[in-house]
This record gives C-alpha cells, sequence and structure tokens, in this order.
C-alpha cells in the first residue's frame, strides 16, 4: 500500500488524550516500520529531482543521493510519515472529522529510522447531540394575501412614479408641495464657497433638504423673485444670494381605463387584477419566509451544542471575503486588522447559525428518516428536463445534476425536513 493514502494495519497506534466541544486531541505513534517505509518513500522522491555533477538530473546513486541529501530526506520522510500516521490514526479513533487534523505536538528531533515517532493531533469532529423540540413548534403566520390597501398603496406609487411636473400658473407662489427651480450663490463666513452655490437646482420643497435654511426662505416667493437669506450652521454664518427660475407642480395621472391602457392593460380593473396577483405572490413568499425563519430561529434556540471551531472560522473567512468583495471597494488583504475584526464579529453569529441549522436539519433527517434518495434526485431532474426549451439545454441540465448532486440531494432533504417541521407545526 502507498504511504501516500495511509498507513497499513498495526503501524500506528493512537490514544484519545482528551475532548472538549469538538475538538479531540489525539496520541499517535508511528511504528519504526512506517518510519523507515517513509524514509524509503522519500529518498526515491528526492532522487527523482536530485542534481550532482557527473549524473543526469533524476540519476544520481541512491546511495550518493542518501549521503548527499539527507537533510531533503528526512524531512521529506517527516510530511509522508505523519500525513499516513493521521489518516491511519483518524480511522483508528473512528472520529467524524469536519476538517484536517492539526499537528499539535511534535518533537522533531528525535524523528529517525528504525524508531518510532510520536506526537499528538487536534482533531475537529462533527458535534453529537439529540435533537429536541422540533415538533409542535408555534408559529405566528402572516398573512399571504395583499389587501385592498395594499393594492391601492402600490397603485398609488404607480401613479407617483409616473407623474410629471408642469410650470405652475402666472403669480403661483412657493409652498411646501411643490418644486422650485433656483439658482443661487452662497458663503460662508463672508467667504465664496462653491459648495454652496448651485444652478438650476430642483428642489423638493416636501422633502427634508441638506442646505440649512435655505427651503424655508423659499416659501412665499414667486417665479423671477429674488432674495438673500442668511442662517447659521453650528458656530458658521451661512448666506445665499437666491433667484426664482421657476415653480411646477407635479401632475399625477388619473387612476382610470387610460391610465391602465397606458400601462399596456384593457381596463382598470384589469390593471388592478394584476397588481393583486403580483402581491399576493410576494406576499405568499414572505410568508413562507417567515414561517422557516420563526422555525429555525426556534430550532436554535432549544438545540444548543458546540460547533467545529474550525468550520466557523473557515465559513467565517469565507464569508467575509465574499462580504468584503461584494460591499467595499476594498480588497480583503487591504483591511486594517481592527476591519477585519469588526467584519469578524458582525459576520459570526449568521455563520454558526447557519452551521447550527444545518446539523439540526441533518439530525431531524435522520430521526425522521427524512434523507433525500436517488429517487428524489431523479425526480428533480426529471422537472428540470420537463421544463426545458432544447436538446442542449437538457445536456447543460443533465452534467450541472451529476456535478452538484450532492448538493442537490442536500438541498432536498433540507426541503423534506422543513416541510415536515412546518405540518408538525402549530398555528397560532
Amino acid at each position: 500500500m502507498s504511504i501516500f493514502k495511509t498507513a497499513q494495519t498495526g503501524e500506528v497506534k493512537t490514544k484519545q488524550i482528551s475532548k472538549e466541544g469538538c475538538r479531540v486531541v489525539l496520541s499517535v505513534e508511528a511504528v519504526p516500520e512506517l518510519v523507515n517505509r517513509g524514509f524509503q518513500n522519500a529518498a526515491v522522491q528526492v532522487q527523482s529531482r536530485a542534481q550532482m555533477q557527473g549524473f543526469r538530473a533524476g540519476k544520481v546513486p541512491l546511495d550518493l543521493v542518501k549521503q548527499n541529501f539527507g537533510n531533503h530526506i528526512k524531512e521529506r520522510a517527516l510530511d509522508l510519515t505523519v500525513k499516513a500516521a493521521i489518516g491511519a490514526a483518524v480511522a483508528q479513533a473512528k472520529l467524524d472529522a469536519v476538517g484536517v487534523p492539526t499537528l499539535t505536538k511534535a518533537d522533531y528531533i528525535h524523528f529517525e529510522e528504525n524508531k518510532a515517532f510520536s506526537f499528538e493531533i487536534a482533531v475537529d469532529v462533527a458535534p453529537e447531540f439529540e435533537v429536541r423540540d422540533y415538533k409542535g413548534i408555534e408559529i405566528t403566520k402572516k398573512a399571504d394575501t395583499a389587501s385592498e390597501a395594499d393594492v391601492t398603496e402600490n397603485l398609488n406609487r404607480v401613479l407617483d412614479a409616473n407623474a410629471r411636473l408642469e410650470s405652475a400658473k402666472d403669480g403661483a407662489v412657493i409652498d411646501d408641495k411643490c418644486y422650485a427651480v433656483i439658482h443661487y450663490s452662497g458663503k460662508r463666513n463672508g467667504t465664496d464657497d462653491y459648495k454652496l452655490s448651485a444652478d438650476s437646482e430642483l428642489v423638493d420643497m416636501s422633502a427634508p433638504q441638506t442646505m440649512p435654511g435655505l427651503a424655508e426662505a423659499l416659501k412665499g416667493l414667486k417665479k423671477g423673485d429674488v432674495k438673500d437669506v442668511e442662517t447659521k450652521e453650528g458656530n458658521d454664518t451661512i448666506s445665499y444670494h437666491v433667484t426664482v427660475d421657476d415653480i411646477k407642480n407635479k401632475i399625477v395621472p388619473a387612476l382610470d381605463d387610460n391610465f391602465a391602457k397606458d400601462m399596456g392593460f384593457e381596463t382598470l380593473d384589469a390593471l388592478k387584477a394584476k397588481v393583486k396577483e403580483s402581491l399576493d405572490a410576494e406576499a405568499k413568499q414572505a410568508s413562507q419566509r417567515d414561517e422557516v425563519a420563526q422555525i429555525e430561529n426556534h430550532l436554535v434556540k432549544m438545540n444548543n451544542f458546540a460547533l467545529p471551531q474550525s468550520l466557523v472560522e473557515e465559513y467565517t473567512e469565507s464569508s467575509l471575503h465574499n462580504f468584503v468583495h461584494n460591499m467595499t471597494q476594498l480588497k480583503p488583504e487591504q483591511l486594517s486588522e481592527e476591519q477585519h475584526k469588526a467584519f469578524e464579529e458582525r459576520i459570526r453569529p449568521t455563520v454558526e447559525k447557519d452551521l447550527r441549522i444545518g446539523y439540526i436539519v441533518h439530525a431531524i433527517a435522520k430521526k425522521e428518516n427524512l434523507e433525500a434518495t436517488d429517487a428524489d434526485w431523479q425526480a428533480e431532474l426529471d422537472k428540470s428536463l420537463a421544463s426545458s426549451q432544447n436538446k442542449n439545454d437538457e445536456k447543460k441540465i443533465k452534467a450541472f445534476f451529476d456535478e452538484r448532486k450532492a448538493h442537490i440531494l442536500a438541498t432536498l432533504t433540507e426541503r423534506k425536513v422543513f416541510d415536515f417541521l412546518k405540518k408538525e407545526a402549530v398555528i397560532k
């Protein structure tokens, strides 16, 4: 058997030293036979790359390789021996490892041929727990259909989005409902400040303003009026010289059949029906998401167990990289130590929750015999194929399902578990 895979029976002695949470510490002893095999394989590997004067590369006699490249051989032999022994030790201890074991203690100086070599490793394992309180979860069900008020609100937003601005009649004055078109120049403490100047600025008089005191001073003015305004911003004195270029009113279209036709519908009733259908679909999805969220929160609250910290760290780092890449202009390696810590603290609770839910779902699936089967996978594939448009799509779908079979099975299992939990839930 190749040493690259694992040690043979009897070549490794293993003893569990401790277990804390999901971390198990093992003492491992590689017997002399395994160590010697490591040296033998290492010598052959070093020989394949060795170069010495008078010999072609890779053709240096083995005895000369051992004489001249002893340190390289020892380093490679140590790596091969430890890797082979670790694989056998984890299997021998019957551990459900969830990450790569970590070498925590070793006396490298005493690694020699014909001698046993001992070291310690830490192994993160899947949590052991008895899933509890997953039946009869109380759920407050949200409305899964839209109300008439929801439809009206949506239609009003559509009307508002299709509104237009029209110049007000002569003599109109600026109030808190119109739009004012102005140009102005500003000074801060008597000094011109280009940041306080603008041309043809449209001011929504009904909305909060960023220029202190300006909008309030506009009220009552007419088109063509000029006004000097002075206000305070902290300890600074701000002054504006303002000219009103125009006053505009927002004209919202009438909600009638003509508007419906502009939107592509025959009648207003048809438009309302379509809006209701769309909002119903959104309400149903929101209600279903809320049910899942309530179930997840209950499961996490009632099933508190230790998580493999190596997985938490790995997933947190991965999520941090994705978050930073998508939400900032920075690269993860550009983060300062404080920024990195702040992002980690923000992301870690979600990572831990998702990881915990994953273990709980797996435990429920096993306990209730809800694991997805190959037949479930095939049914899902058939459903996707039935909706494909052409043969090329079918090939892509089949390739995707083959490549992602394990992931698809896990997703189907999760779906079956949550369907089961909803069925068992108590709706309030």
